[in-house]
């Protein structure tokens, strides 16, 4: 996998939780060798090769990597999101919600610049970002599969 190195000030806050990139802290001699297209995922190392995350990458974008997952063996593919929409779900039942509400509130969820809004039967899906709009098709077999909804409305705002 390509993989994206920080600037040896940036490791910390990232290390610490925050789960955006800014282009302007990647290292931008090793961002060269990545050949990474937008929205591809990638690795994140700090600067001294020590393993922070995976994201979606995004060159034109002052936000240059979203981390989706801090586990190097997680494999970003539609199990991943299968798994986190269902997770989210359990967290929505187990605190009271289950016919109206915000199944999916984006960094909240790990699954950044996504918003999924469940109304009883129907879902709006909102990506905010290219990272997640690629992966737009397995967030709406994810939603199929666990609610056989009666409709799925999908905006793209990234664009």
């Amino acid at each position: 996998m390509k993989s994206i190195v920080l600037k040896k000030n940036i490791s910390k806050r990232v290390e610490n939780g925050h789960p955006w990139i800014f282009a302007n802290e990647v290292n931008q001699a090793m961002e060269k060798d990545t050949n990474a297209k937008p929205g591809e995922i990638v690795y994140v190392y700090s600067f001294d090769k020590k393993f922070i995350g995976q994201g979606y990458y995004n060159p034109q974008s002052q936000i240059s990597v979203r981390l989706l997952t801090r586990d190097k063996n997680d494999v970003i593919n539609e199990a991943f999101f299968y798994n986190k929409i269902l997770q989210a779900w359990a967290y929505r039942k187990k605190i009271g919600y289950t016919e109206n509400c915000r199944l999916i509130f984006g960094e909240a969820d790990d699954i950044p610049q996504l918003v999924i809004d469940k109304f009883n039967d129907y879902f709006v899906i909102q990506t905010l970002a290219l990272g997640i709009d690629v992966w737009k098709p397995a967030i709406v077999k994810a939603l199929n599969t666990i609610f056989s909804p009666k409709g799925i409305m999908k905006e793209t705002m990234c664009r």
